[in-house]
């Protein structure tokens, strides 16, 4: 799988138990984080000037073009795979003071070999 590196930021929540906040604040327009379980898992660029490679970017651009919403086609597209994905973390909220921390973060990058490695994980065909 192809893989990403990111050096990103992360801060505390308060009230959230050490966990981080990542807000990505480096990807540039039509790049996203795809969070699995709230943690950043995969990297997706969405470039509608140019046709993918991968049927799963074309699909996902073809439905965007027709009006839908890119954070319900990625919730209803992990539904059907048994994943809670979403391209927002849910750990919102006020940052505790003094708790930045630079990361480095490895994302895979979101293709038709993700979702092929999904369809054939154990858990998945259950």
């Amino acid at each position: 799988m192809d893989k990403l590196t990111f050096k990103t930021e992360s801060y505390l929540i308060n009230g959230k138990n050490n966990e981080r906040f990542f807000p990505f604040l480096e990807l540039e327009y039509n790049e996203w984080v795809i969070y699995e379980n709230d943690i950043p898992k995969y990297f997706i660029g969405l470039h509608s000037d140019v046709e993918s490679d991968f049927e799963i970017i074309n699909w996902l651009l073809t439905e965007l073009k027709n009006g839908k919403n890119l954070r319900n086609l990625i919730l209803e597209l992990g539904k059907k795979y048994n994943k809670n994905w979403d391209i927002f973390p849910s750990q919102r909220g006020l940052e505790i003071e003094n708790s930045y921390q630079t990361e480095q973060l490895e994302l895979e990058v979101f293709t038709d070999k993700t979702i092929d490695k999904i369809k054939t994980t154990p858990q998945h065909r259950l």
